[in-house]
Order: C-alpha cells, then sequence, then structure tokens
C-alpha cells in the first residue's frame, strides 16, 4: 500500500453504487456543501480514522500541435521503499484490450526535493519505483496523443480529448484513494469541461472519489461551443467541438432535451447531478457511456442529412441509456472492474442489445421520427441479421462472452461465423417485448422488466442472466425459459409471427421492377422474350478495386462463390476468356442470369486457375415491416401503446 488506503465509507459507497439514494437528496435539493456535510459526518462514524490519501496530477499541453501531454503526478510514499504503477488495458464500455501503455512515451521519478528515483518497466503496463526513505514520489510522462477515437486520446493544437483509461498511471495500491487532477491549459484554450467536481471553484481542477469515477470522468479542453438546457431540476450540457456553419447546435440541443425527457419518463428515477454530452465532429464515428456524460463522434456533414442526422439521434438516445442501463446497473462481473484483465459474461445482448432496442424506440416515442421511420429502421435491423450466416453460428450468449477476441476484431469471415450482441440482441428485445405484451394482453412490457430490473440491482448487487429471466417470467406471467434457450442460448430462427399478429405488421413483398417499357419482369415484352425476363444474378461476393485490381474481399457462407471456391484476395481476371475490370464487373454480370454455368479467371497468389461459378438468385428482400391494411382496432391500440402515439 503507498500509504494508509482510504476506507470508503459505507454511505460513500451508497452514494457512487446506490443512485437512488443519492437521487433522494438531490430531489429533496440538498445542496452539495451540505451533502459533504453529511458524507463527513458519517465518516467520521465509520472511517478507522485514517486520512484520505490524495493522488495528484498536472496535465501540461506545451505540445499540443504535436499530439503530446506531460503528466506529472505527486502522491506520498507512505514510508513504503518502492510502489508500483498501473495503467489500464482497456475501457470500460468497450471490451477489447487496447494496451493504452503503448502511448507512453517517456517516464522518470524524483523525491519531493528533486533527487531522481529509480523506475523501471515490470509489466507490459507496469512501472516500479523505488522511492527509498522519500515522502514525496513524483512521477513525469510524456503522452503521445493521437487516436480519434472515443476511447482514447486527442491533442490538437485547438482541442484536446482526455479519457481517463488512455492518460492516468496509478498506484497498484491506491486505486480506493482520492484523485485530483489539474489542467495548465494553453493561453487561447478558454475551457476545461468534465463531470467531475471542480476543487473550490477552480474551473481547471477536479477531484474524484476513487479511480473508477477517474476513469469514468473524460475531459474537454479548447473552446467547445456550450449549448446549456434542464429537465427538471438537473443541467445538461451539449459540448461540441468543429460546429463551423454546417452543424446547428442550439437545434440538437432541443432534440437532445426531447431525448432526456422520454428517458426520464422511461426509468423514473434520475441518478446524476448534471449531465454532459460530448459532440465531436471529427469525420469520425462513435459513442461511449459514462456515469454521468458521454463521449460521440461523428462527421459535420450528417447534420445536412436527416437519415444521417436520425443516425447520430440514435446513438444520443444508445449512450444516454446507457447511464441507467450499464453504467449503474451491470452484469455481475462488471460491478468491480479489473483494468488489467478481461472479464467475460453473457449478458451483453441485454447490456447492448436491449440498449440498441432502445435507443430507436425512444426516438419515436418523444416525437423525433415518424412512425414509418421507425419500422423502417426496425426492418434494417432484421434484414441486417438474417441475411448474417454467423446467426446460425453463433449464439447471443456467445456472442457476449467472445466479445474480447470476436466483436471489435471483425474479419472478412465475421459475418459468415459471428454475430454481433448489438444487432441480434437488439431484434431479440423487440421480439422479447412483444411477447411479454402479448402475455399480459397489453399491461406489461419490457419497460416494466428493465424498471423492476433497475430498483432490485442496481449498484453493488449487479444482476445475473438467471436474474433477468426471473423477472421476465415475473412480469409476464409466463415461464418463456424455452423462449430463451431456443434464442438467446441458440441459434434457432426467430419466430416473428406473434410480433407481426401483436402489432398488426407485415413483412412487405416488393413490388416487381420495372423494365423501360413498363412492363413487369413476369411478363417480358417482344424485345426480351427471345432471352426471357432479365434478372439480375447474384454471386455472394463483395470486391473492390484496388489500384485498378478486381480483388475480393468477402465471400458470403453458402452463396454461388462459396460453392466455387472462391476466397478472399483473390482477383478477378476474366469472365468466360473476356477481360473484366473493376469497373466492368457489375455491368458484366448483368449479361447473364441465375442458372448460368460461367468460367472465372482468377489470380491467387500470381497463380492463374478458372472456378466454375453457377449464378444465383439474390436473397429476397422480405423485411420490410409496414402496417397491414386493414388492421383492427385491437393492434391499432396496441401498436400506439407500443410506440407511445396517443
Amino acid at each position: 500500500m503507498l500509504r494508509g488506503k482510504r476506507s470508503k465509507t459505507n454511505f460513500q459507497k451508497l452514494l457512487r453504487t446506490r443512485p437512488f439514494i443519492r437521487g433522494y437528496f438531490q430531489e429533496h435539493r440538498v445542496t452539495r456543501n451540505w451533502l459533504g456535510i453529511i458524507i463527513g459526518g458519517f465518516a467520521l462514524l465509520t472511517s478507522d480514522g485514517v486520512e484520505g490519501a490524495l493522488v495528484e496530477y498536472t496535465i501540461r499541453f506545451s505540445q499540443a500541435k504535436n499530439h503530446y501531454a506531460d503528466v506529472e503526478l505527486r502522491c506520498e510514499s507512505g514510508g513504503h521503499h518502492q510502489f508500483e504503477l498501473m495503467m489500464p488495458t482497456w475501457t470500460p464500455g468497450s471490451y477489447l484490450i487496447r494496451e493504452y501503455a503503448r502511448h507512453v512515451e517517456t517516464i522518470s521519478a524524483s523525491d519531493g526535493d528533486g533527487e531522481e528515483l529509480v523506475v523501471s518497466r515490470s509489466r507490459k503496463n507496469r512501472w516500479q519505483v523505488k522511492c527509498g526513505d522519500a515522502k514525496t514520489v513524483v512521477v513525469k510522462y510524456r503522452l503521445y496523443c493521437n487516436e480519434m477515437t472515443v476511447r482514447t486520446n486527442q491533442i490538437e493544437s485547438d482541442f484536446a480529448l482526455l479519457n481517463g483509461a488512455s492518460t492516468f498511471l496509478a498506484p497498484v495500491d491506491a486505486l480506493q484513494d482520492r484523485y485530483q487532477v489539474s489542467l495548465e491549459l494553453p493561453d487561447n484554450w478558454k475551457h476545461a469541461i468534465c463531470s467531475l467536481p471542480n476543487l473550490d471553484g477552480d474551473k481547471q481542477t477536479f477531484i474524484a472519489e476513487d479511480f473508477d469515477e477517474l476513469v469514468d470522468s473524460p475531459i474537454l479542453c479548447g473552446n467547445p461551443d456550450i449549448y446549456p438546457f434542464t429537465v427538471g431540476d438537473r443541467e445538461h450540457l451539449l459540448v461540441s467541438i468543429g460546429e463551423g456553419e454546417i452543424w446547428d447546435g442550439a437545434v440538437t440541443a432541443r432534440d437532445l432535451e426531447k431525448i432526456v425527457v422520454e428517458h426520464h419518463k422511461l426509468w423514473g428515477v434520475v441518478p446524476y447531478p448534471r449531465y454532459i454530452f460530448f459532440n465531436l465532429l471529427v469525420e469520425s464515428g462513435g459513442g461511449l457511456e459514462h456515469d454521468n456524460s458521454t463521449v460521440m463522434m461523428i462527421s459535420r456533414w450528417y447534420y445536412r442529412d436527416r437519415e444521417k442526422y436520425v443516425r447520430w439521434l440514435g446513438l444520443a438516445s444508445h449512450e444516454f441509456f446507457h447511464t441507467w442501463n450499464v453504467r449503474r446497473l451491470r452484469p455481475k462481473p462488471l460491478v468491480e472492474y479489473d483494468y488489467e484483465n478481461e472479464i467475460y459474461l453473457r449478458s451483453l445482448w441485454i447490456a447492448e442489445g436491449i440498449t440498441s432496442y432502445y435507443d430507436d424506440l425512444q426516438l419515436a416515442r418523444c416525437g423525433l421520427i415518424s412512425q414509418k421511420e421507425y419500422l423502417e429502421t426496425v426492418s434494417k435491423q432484421i434484414e441486417t441479421l438474417q441475411t448474417t450466416p454467423g446467426r446460425n453460428i453463433q449464439s447471443l450468449s456467445d456472442s457476449s462472452h467472445d466479445t474480447w477476441i470476436k466483436l471489435y476484431r471483425p474479419n472478412e469471415n465475421s459475418g459468415n461465423s459471428q454475430v454481433s450482441y448489438y444487432n441480434k440482441g437488439a431484434v431479440a428485445a423487440f421480439l422479447l417485448d412483444a411477447e411479454i405484451r402479448s402475455a399480459t394482453d397489453g399491461r406489461k412490457s419490457l419497460d416494466d422488466v428493465m424498471r423492476i430490473l433497475y430498483e432490485r440491482h442496481v449498484g453493488e448487487v449487479g444482476y445475473s442472466q438467471s436474474d433477468f429471466r426471473s423477472i421476465v417470467a415475473e412480469v409476464s406471467g409466463k415461464d418463456l425459459t424455452a423462449w430463451f434457450e431456443c434464442y438467446i442460448d441458440g441459434v434457432d430462427e426467430f419466430d416473428y409471427s406473434k410480433m407481426l399478429d401483436w402489432y398488426g405488421l407485415q413483412f412487405q413483398t416488393p413490388k416487381s421492377k420495372k423494365l423501360e417499357n413498363n412492363a413487369d419482369e413476369s411478363e417480358p415484352s417482344e424485345n426480351t422474350k427471345a432471352s426471357g425476363p432479365k434478372k439480375t444474378p447474384w454471386i455472394g461476393l463483395t470486391t473492390e478495386d484496388s489500384s485498378g485490381r478486381l480483388v475480393i474481399t468477402k465471400v458470403l457462407r453458402d452463396s454461388p462463390a462459396f460453392e466455387a471456391g472462391f476466397n478472399v484476395s483473390d482477383e478477378i481476371l476474366a469472365i468466360d476468356d473476356y477481360r473484366v475490370t473493376a469497373k466492368q464487373f457489375s455491368d458484366r454480370l448483368k449479361q447473364y442470369q441465375p442458372g448460368d454455368s460461367v468460367g472465372v479467371l482468377i489470380a491467387r497468389r500470381e497463380r492463374l486457375s478458372t472456378l466454375r461459378l453457377v449464378l444465383g438468385e439474390g436473397p429476397a428482400k422480405v423485411w420490410k415491416l409496414s402496417v397491414i391494411e386493414q388492421p383492427t382496432d385491437d393492434q391499432k391500440r396496441r401498436l400506439a401503446d407500443w410506440l407511445h402515439d396517443r
């Protein structure tokens, strides 16, 4: 232990891990000062009398244009002759070992008088400091910050995004201590924004109660556009970088306000004192949730495209839903983080899949998208799933468990062998919601399941898959064990019939395309009778133009190309002895019909060979949801209840 390890009181733990208790004080307008007095008084009654240790950081940006941050760490040795520093290997919410220590360029240590101390690498993400008799230890290290993602650091001449896991070295035995972060900003930067409280009004110094809270609190520095809005008695901020004259932050803030209101309605409890939407318009993508904030990255041009802007709204809704589901309501294995090792669990389909179901549903409920737009979104989710061969190979439970090695490391065969717990989890939640509504004649829904799950398992309690399934059975009044065994633990095809009947929906059969003479494809004109109706053949592979070379990038399982033996990285040279280029390939295929057999000349690792390919018909597009022509009054009511369209 570095020094007397701070004993976090039971009351402090309750405030951090039981949001409804913290919410009690907030809802009864207990101020931060009075809350501090209450915490301090309780600490006097429950602590072991050891003064809380403090780990201090100072971050400087003297070479921001070159993507560097210089970090100084100061702490007390507590009489120990050596200790270890640790940097996390992954970020909560993104389940992949990312080795953040690779960004540490230089590191040194000294005592309080400036005398050099020996520091050496002890593991890939650990350093050992020999402090001898030194009472104070100062560690200085330089970080290279040029990875534009929501989980890493990006520093440029005009802004900096710092994520805790990729920024802070921490004493291994002091993760429960308090942490202080001070920022020395360049003269042309006006703001340092973070969800952590400031120290005595110093807007560039923040305090975290422990390392978990530090890691969970990204910091944005620079000159962002800031749009405050209030829902209930809680302040919210939209903080944007890179708007230019393209993105309208004021309009976006009003849209976010509607999302916040709808989420508050669903959950019935507000667990945060203030919330920040960090919106980085940096031509990148992604989102990452935190207790009291989220970081999102998108293209600024999305604002001018309705469909893409709706996708951004869905992203914001998704990350905000995580404020409850994942951040405070956690699967048991995630109640305590191990920042150095993988944490395996089979319930990420609940954490992420159910969240992916609600993100767009909440947009429909608050009026940001129409019923038609929402059904189109669900249709795309279903079509993505039903055209992914991996759905027959990997279960949702296995997809959750294997996330560390598969989901974040896709390759050319991923679609053939695995399924996303985001996508299939969302569709599963869609069907499960309909199951519950049907079983209770519309009196209960998945909304009720999530609220009860939150009430009983928030914070340190956590939940297991069996906890979730038990609550589903309780709410629905129905034993759904077989449903979970088939669709969550197994790879059975989803049965959509009950859902369709309950809401009065159908999978709409696409209308036949018309030829140029307006005749239906099933009735060829005189000009096409000789060769029969033209249907574009399907072969089931994806290609790219690689400097003029026609190269295969994916081969779909059980497709004609798969059966013929095509491989990823094969170069297609000719069809039936005629040269074909990347630009010609699509048009050339249109000269044939399904059922035709063609010889395809390929180059595989410079060796030429010919594969025999029997062209097929593409999978029917039958997954577009629409309302049936004459729904019953009950079906109309059920659809309206689901979408809150009343």
